[in-house]
């Protein structure tokens, strides 16, 4: 990850070489820490142009190698706050009022806790308890977006709070959504754990990293749940010249595929594969593919979050990914 400092006086700006550098830096997916402050996984020409162009205006840039650490990492003092953020993903963890029961748990440890809706469905929710009108350009952004935009803040340990079908598919699917975040994924030393399925028979507390096993161990205690480090093997991608295939995990007959947050189709059997080709999904084995579906685009199987819902669930209420 690079860090991009910049400054440009006004007077020397008439032709808003500024804003045009934002825009630049939003298009590229990097992501803003304070004013004039990002950070981006590279630099596309595109972009080094903008930048050539601001520095030709008297604009300064700065660029440099970021390695995240939280304040908790380098402490000495063990009594100092600590700072959580509890971020949901669905709405039933909120509308059963699990965030309330947690953050009080959290408190007692000693954390101050912001909850933070990072789905659609958890943002209407909160909404809704909270009386707040939505975000709607957060409703815009992705799940693993959102988690990224969350550890740029001032925090301590990031508490994940799902309730999938399963919890082996609360598993897959914050798998899913991890793997694709940017800063998120770099932060070993950041306390990362997912609370899933609470209330539920399967429940489980899940060490997404080691640095997290600590604070795992002690809300088990609390909750009575079950702490595991997880084994899911979340990309089994097949190419096969230039078609990919997929296997959807946990598939039951009768669910709705969800990819990116789109309905894309149903399954008609427990073993089901996705088939893209040239970015778009062609075909669905063991299941039907929506019509309406060959417009979506793909970057790659790879790299699509992919989960199935009951078929009485509404699009609305699916994560958003």
């Amino acid at each position: 990850m690079f860090l991009v400092i910049y400054d440009i006086q006004a007077e020397r700006d008439p032709h808003g070489i500024r804003i045009r550098l934002v825009r630049a830096l939003r298009r590229s997916g990097a992501l803003q820490i304070q004013r004039s402050v990002w950070i981006m996984e590279s630099m596309r020409p595109d972009l080094l142009r903008i930048v050539d162009e601001f520095r030709r205006a008297g604009g300064k840039v700065k660029l440099s190698e970021w390695l995240p650490r939280s304040l908790g990492e380098v402490a000495s003092n063990e009594s100092q706050l600590r700072k959580a953020f509890l971020a949901v993903i669905g709405a039933d963890p909120l509308a059963e009022e699990w965030h309330v029961k947690i953050s009080g748990i959290l408190e007692k440890f000693g954390y101050m806790v912001e909850v933070r809706p990072v789905s659609e469905s958890a943002m209407a929710e909160y909404s809704k308890i909270f009386g707040r009108r939505l975000d709607y350009s957060a409703m815009e952004k992705s799940t693993s977006r959102l988690l990224d935009e969350a550890v740029l803040d001032d925090l301590d340990a990031l508490l994940i709070l799902n309730s999938g079908r399963t919890s082996q598919s609360g598993m897959v699917y914050v798998a899913q959504t991890l793997s694709n975040t940017k800063v998120l994924k770099g932060m070993t030393s950041l306390p990362l754990i997912q609370i899933e399925s609470p209330g539920k028979p399967d429940s489980a507390i899940v060490v997404w990293n080691e640095t997290g096993r600590g604070l795992a161990d002690r809300l088990a205690g609390e909750l009575s749940m079950p702490v595991i480090t997880p084994s899911v093997e979340i990309r089994r991608v097949t190419v096969n010249g230039s078609r990919e295939v997929r296997q959807i995990q946990y598939a039951e007959v009768g669910d709705i595929i969800v990819v990116n947050g789109k309905e894309v189709g149903i399954c008609l059997s427990d073993k089901v594969y996705l088939i893209a080709e040239g970015g778009r999904i062609v075909d669905i084995m063991g299941g039907r593919l929506f019509a309406k579906v060959k417009k979506l685009k793909l970057d790659s199987l790879g790299k699509t979050i992919i989960k199935t819902v009951p078929r009485d669930t509404k699009a609305s209420r699916c994560n958003k990914e």
